[in-house]
Formats: C-alpha cells, sequence, structure tokens
C-alpha cells in the first residue's frame, strides 16, 4: 500500500508547477483530480508538441489523473467544487493572490465546508509583499531571488529552476501539514511562492556573498576556482570537473601529470591563470577520452550530456528514471522511491473525462448533470 492511498486531492493548477507536484503526490499513491476550465482546459494540453492532439508534456506529466471540467465562475461550477472540497484532502490552486475569492475557491471558504483540508497555494511571488501581485515565469522567479545572478555569466537556463522547485517544496508543506493533521484532526494553508522554493540553491552563494573577504582561501562553487568548473573538450563537448576536496584535488593533478597544480587549489591570485591552464589541458582531448582517461582516477571528473542523451546513459537506464510510453510519449518517473517501488503508467485524462463519473460520486442526478451541460457549466468527456 502506497503512503498516500486513499488521499483525495482537487488539483486547479495550470501548467508546470502544478503538474509536478500533482505527479509527485500521485506516485506516492493519492488520487488526482484535476478541475480544469471548460473552455481551455490546462494550457499544457495544446503545448507542442503534440501526440495525438495532445501536448507531450501534459501527457508525461498527467497520467493516471481524473479530469473534470467545470467553470468556477458560476454559481453552480461553484457549488459543484465546494461539494467535491468536503469529499477532498487536499485543495492546491495556482491562481495570481486574490482570484480564488472572486471564484468562492478561497482558503477560508473552504475550510469552514472542509475544517480538515490542507489548502495550498502555488504562486510566483507569494500571497504577501510587494511582489504578490505582480506576473512572471520562471527566468523572472530566479533573476529576482539571487540564484540567476549566482553565476559569473547569468544566462538563460536549460531548465525550469523555480517552478521545479516549488513543485517540490509544496510536497513536502502538504505532506508536513497532512502529518499535522492526523495529530490535531485540523486542514492547515501553504503558501509556496516559486521564487522563495529556488533560493535554497543558491543559498552557498549568498553565504559566499555576506562572508567571504577578499582574496580568501574560499572555494567558490560558481566557477571561480579551477577545481570546480566546466570545461570545454576538443571536439566542442564538456565535461564538468567537482574536486572540491583537497583528495579529489590531487588525483586530478596526479592524473593529467600536473602535481605542481595541487598546492594551487586554494590560492585565490591564481584561479585565473590555473583556470586558462586547465582550459587549454581539457581542449586538447575529446570529453570521451578525457572521460576513458579520468573514469578511475577518482577525481569527480564528469561528462555533460544532453537531455536526448538521458535514455541512453547507464545509471538513469538502471535506476528506471525515464522512458518512452504509448505513442512515443516521454515520461519521467518520481524521484522519491519507497518500499517496493512499483509506478504503474496510466494514460493523461482527457479534457473532462471523469466529469460525470465525479458528478454523480457526489449526488447529481443524470437529469441534472445534462442540465449543466447543456448551461454550459460542465464538459462531458469528448
Amino acid at each position: 500500500m502506497k503512503p498516500l492511498y486513499a488521499t483525495r486531492i482537487l488539483d486547479l493548477t495550470r501548467l508546470l508547477p502544478g503538474a509536478v507536484c500533482t505527479m509527485l503526490l500521485r506516485d506516492l499513491g493519492a488520487e488526482i483530480i484535476k478541475v480544469e476550465d471548460p473552455r481551455t482546459g490546462d494550457y499544457a494540453r495544446l503545448l507542442p508538441p503534440l501526440i495525438d492532439g495532445m501536448g507531450a508534456f501534459f501527457r508525461g506529466s498527467n497520467g493516471g489523473k481524473k479530469s473534470i471540467a467545470l467553470d468556477l465562475k458560476t454559481a453552480e461550477g461553484q457549488a459543484i467544487l465546494h461539494r467535491l472540497v468536503a469529499t477532498a484532502d487536499v485543495l492546491i490552486e495556482g491562481f495570481r493572490p486574490g482570484v480564488t475569492a472572486r471564484l468562492a475557491a478561497d482558503y477560508e471558504t473552504l475550510r469552514a465546508i472542509n475544517p480538515r483540508l490542507v489548502y495550498c497555494s502555488l504562486s510566483g511571488w507569494g500571497q504577501t509583499g510587494p511582489y504578490a501581485s505582480l506576473s512572471g515565469h520562471d527566468l523572472n522567479y530566479i533573476a529576482r531571488n539571487g540564484v540567476l545572478g549566482a553565476s559569473l555569466e547569468p544566462s538563460t537556463p536549460g531548465a525550469q529552476v523555480a517552478d521545479v522547485s516549488g513543485a517540490y517544496v509544496a510536497v513536502m508543506g502538504i505532506l508536513a501539514a497532512l502529518l499535522k493533521r492526523h495529530h490535531t484532526g485540523e486542514g492547515d494553508y501553504v503558501d509556496v511562492a516559486l521564487s522563495e522554493a529556488a533560493m535554497p540553491l543558491a543559498l552557498a552563494a549568498w553565504v559566499e556573498a555576506q562572508t567571504r573577504p577578499a582574496n580568501s582561501g574560499f572555494i567558490s562553487l560558481r566557477g571561480e576556482s579551477a577545481c570546480y568548473r566546466v570545461y570545454t573538450c576538443a571536439d566542442g563537448e564538456a565535461v564538468a570537473l567537482g574536486a572540491v576536496e583537497a583528495k579529489f584535488w590531487a588525483n586530478f593533478c596526479n592524473a593529467v601529470e600536473q602535481p605542481e597544480w595541487i598546492e594551487q587549489q586554494h590560492v585565490h591570485s591564481r584561479q585565473p591563470a590555473l583556470i586558462a591552464a586547465v582550459a587549454e589541458l581539457f581542449r586538447t582531448k575529446t570529453a570521451a577520452v578525457w572521460a576513458a582517461r579520468l573514469d578511475d582516477a577518482d577525481c569527480c571528473l564528469t561528462r555533460v550530456i544532453t537531455p536526448a542523451q538521458l535514455l541512453a546513459d547507464p545509471q538513469i537506464a538502471a535506476r528506471g528514471m525515464v522512458g518512452v510510453g504509448e505513442r512515443g510519449a516521454p515520461w519521467m518517473r518520481s524521484p522519491i522511491r519507497l518500499g517496493e517501488d512499483t509506478i504503474r503508467r496510466q494514460p493523461a485524462p482527457t479534457h473532462g473525462e471523469h466529469t460525470a463519473e465525479l458528478l454523480r460520486e457526489i449526488g447529481y442526478s443524470d437529469g441534472e448533470t445534462r442540465t449543466l451541460m447543456k448551461d454550459g457549466v460542465i464538459r462531458p468527456a469528448p
């Protein structure tokens, strides 16, 4: 039995953070019900590349979830949501602050219906503060929280840093609130700001910025030290050297027959010249040659691979982290591994696929459902 067996979660979010959050919770055993707008649904449904008319990312992150298409701008839609809330353990929303109050879906309203409800808000800047109502995306959040500025040369990252960090923080907050409810019988409110969720990723840079004296022996973890840096090789591919500890740096220097570099590891003034020398060395051979040569040197050197190369990586393959499923839809499993660790792949729901089923479950008759459908409050399965 999975730890979140018999836990019902209502997901009012769209796009990436909420999808990843509920994907992780689904793999822990929770029942996920996506509450989608009847007209467009989750925008990720139509984000290319499309597979049989459905976004590949949506397919990969929403398998095994249920979908109800519900217009929360109507009194009838709000009444349906309230009935669902009475049966739920958790609700996750990703609107800008203030929007849920207009939809009668705010925490105070829903807590009155279900005092045991754990309510999680996922927003860019959090529910309070001068930025709370501002728009933004992943790049904006990491630009304003020190993560992007921690790089020596800030550039657009190849990953959604704040979005995924926010998903993980939301999972932690929700699980903590469920544990608290187990002891107290009461639900709680979880306020997750994507901008804050990613801040600990730059914790070392923050501490360094506040405490590092000029020309100290501090080893930088942002590319200012030769022992911790990405280097380009002869074929244009890159390798990552993470020889922070003295023993790993010594192993590297000896393996490349440069023992004179060993004592320079902590000499701040020598880093520019040392970086240039190491960079010149790596440009003499391909990444594959360097990896083969240094594989047994125990010096924390790895090749940089692209997302397209993940399937072929032996470690990732052995752990079953990624794969390609039905109709060529890529998937990535939850990195949380418990017990027997069985995860069953299931298809993503069509827009409103479970609307009639869920309405029947919470007491609506078939005639009432047909009326709601005629009035545009709900959308039936296609």
